[in-house]
């Protein structure tokens, strides 16, 4: 019983630092040493209110890319969305997610 308390002690006391971390992007998946293709043309759908447009985004899989076509998510109230990317990192591609931040 006694350990239990204190598991929950600890649990409630590093609360308030978790809940002020900040923001950070996720990791990279690291992919091919070929750049990734051109994005593919999409027409931008229409508007709709309470949603956002995520353009779609070439995925590293089995050993080659895949498109993978926009769809929309639920706006995020307080929090802005960011679209993945391919970056350059010596000799391969490395890959960022798309996702929420908290608006600036």
């Amino acid at each position: 019983m006694q350990i239990k308390q204190v598991v929950l002690g600890l649990s409630l006391a590093l609360l308030p630092a978790v809940a002020h971390a900040q923001w950070r992007e996720p990791p990279p998946v690291h992919g091919p040493r070929e750049p990734p293709p051109p994005p593919v043309e999409q027409q931008h759908p229409r508007v709709r209110t309470g949603f956002v447009w995520v353009g779609g985004h070439h995925e590293w899989r089995h050993g080659r890319y895949y498109w993978v076509g926009g769809h929309y998510v639920h706006v995020r109230h307080g929090r802005d969305w960011y679209d993945s990317r391919w970056e350059r990192h010596g000799d391969h591609w490395d890959y960022y997610p798309g996702g929420w931040r908290p608006h600036r």
